[in-house]
């Protein structure tokens, strides 16, 4: 009676160490499981976030550089000078307009702002507004800072030119052209668009873009 009473209770205890430790290792697998699979999904999202944004902005940034904001007032644009040329004789209304070519197609303008808030539309006018952004380069005929410092004012009748002792030639062409422009018109606008257009083609030393 003895013996098996001892027996009974020594398979009792055996039974529920087992079943203990089947229980703690089956635990410890599964948490090693759930870390496991948890680590290697993490790394690929973290991956994806660093290197995505940084290298857009890495390339967006050369293209913002210098570029210049202005604001235009267009009347058209034609796949050829001819017509662009043909369009403005045959209105009157234009005779202040200027001709600019960008890419393949010549566009009808007539002002350039600095700001949007200054763009002037009148009433019954067939035109409308158009952001540009021009980019200075290196001009052939002009000094770069004189021509920039012209387009940037805000009354181009009453900038002041500096005075250059090594290269007065190219002084005294940039204000040959900077004067004749004031003289046909008091708009500061109009002038810079003649500017502009003069500094775009016949010495292409700013881009302008879209």
């Amino acid at each position: 009676m003895n013996f098996r009473k001892s027996y009974s209770k020594f398979t009792v205890i055996r039974a529920m160490v087992q079943g203990v430790a089947i229980g703690l290792a089956a635990v410890l697998v599964i948490g090693l499981t759930i870390f496991s699979t948890g680590g290697k999904d993490a790394k690929p999202s973290k991956t994806v976030v660093t290197s995505g944004p940084n290298t857009e902005e890495t390339e967006e940034k050369p293209a913002d550089g210098t570029a210049i904001p202005m604001y235009v007032k267009q009347h058209g644009v034609f796949s050829s000078e001819e017509t662009a040329t043909e369009f403005i004789t045959s209105n009157p209304a234009l005779a202040n307009t200027a001709i600019i070519q960008v890419g393949d197609q010549f566009y009808i303008w007539g002002a350039v702002w600095l700001k949007e808030s200054q763009v002037v539309l009148k009433e019954g006018e067939d035109a409308f507004k158009k952001k540009i952004q021009v980019t200075p380069g290196t001009c052939k005929t002009a000094d770069i800072n004189e021509v920039k410092k012209a387009l940037l004012a805000e009354d181009l009748s009453k900038i002041k030119l500096s005075k250059a002792k090594d290269d007065a030639k190219k002084e005294s062409d940039f204000e040959k052209k900077l004067t004749a422009i004031t003289a046909f018109t008091k708009d500061s606008s109009i002038a810079r668009l003649h500017l502009l257009s003069h500094y775009s083609s016949q010495d292409p030393c700013f881009k302008i873009q879209f």
